[in-house]
């Protein structure tokens, strides 16, 4: 509980998360505590570590703060269109490649940088039954440069926001999984910013 506790106070005194952020993922399907073939079966009720860490967090993944997770080291198929005129990266980046070292199911999900106190070891689980895979081909587009300028089809961002959906990246124009889904925030199933009534969400960049 002191570790959470320590992470929780950094996370808002940096400005990255709201107060209300770890209150909403208690008994979602990112509340992995409530997993028992996970890190719980040793004890762990940290329901933080699994993403976030306060200490000696990964050199190797700075977009997402404070991470915890080993990475995916996978290769990716990506999505491609001959009707889409922006660009897509040839391998995801950024926030994705978090969300990935789990979704993807080449990592294990309990697989951390550093275990919870009196953890020494995960369950080596690699599927929890929502698993992308490596073939993002028919998937929505992520690590995609967002340029509405080449395609008059889609909505002009803002400050790097698109109706409210924040883009990453360095130049703030990058479509990531985090666009679209909230990973703290379960409000609109799945995980979405904003609900997806009408098609609200899809059409906050796209023109119909």
């Amino acid at each position: 509980m002191k570790k959470i506790a320590i992470l929780a106070s950094l996370l808002v005194s940096l400005g990255l998360y709201g107060t209300a952020a770890f209150a909403e993922i208690t008994g979602t399907s990112h509340d992995l505590t409530s997993n028992t073939t996970l890190l719980t079966n040793a004890g762990n009720t940290e329901i933080c570590a699994y993403c976030h860490t306060p200490h000696d967090a990964s050199t190797t993944n700075t977009t997402t703060p404070l991470w915890n997770h080993e990475d995916t080291q996978a290769t990716y198929t990506m999505y491609s269109s001959p009707s889409l005129d922006m660009t897509i990266a040839g391998s995801p980046a950024g926030v994705s490649l978090a969300c990935l070292s789990c979704h993807d199911g080449t990592v294990a999900a309990d697989q951390l940088l550093n275990f919870p106190s009196g953890v020494n070891a995960g369950q080596g689980i690699f599927s929890l039954g929502n698993s992308l895979g490596t073939d993002l081909s028919n998937d929505h587009p992520i690590s995609l440069t967002y340029n509405a300028a080449q395609d008059v089809d889609f909505v002009a961002p803002v400050n790097s926001q698109v109706n409210g959906l924040q883009l990453f990246g360095a130049g703030g124009d990058q479509v990531e999984c985090g666009t679209c889904h909230s990973v703290h925030d379960n409000t609109n199933e799945p995980f979405l910013r904003m609900s997806n009534a009408g098609s609200a969400l899809c059409l906050a960049c796209h023109v119909k």
